[in-house]
């Protein structure tokens, strides 16, 4: 059972990395584009 609970996860893991690197980007992005009109 545990077996089955582990391939689950290791098949979906790399999609929650994409998407925790998506949310990471945006988040580096935003906040670039918040100095750059503060005009620091």
């Amino acid at each position: 059972m545990f077996n089955l609970v582990r391939d689950d996860f290791d098949e979906n893991s790399d999609d929650i990395l994409n998407s925790i690197n998506k949310m990471l980007e945006k988040n580096r992005k935003d906040k670039e584009e918040n100095k750059e009109d503060k005009g620091e």
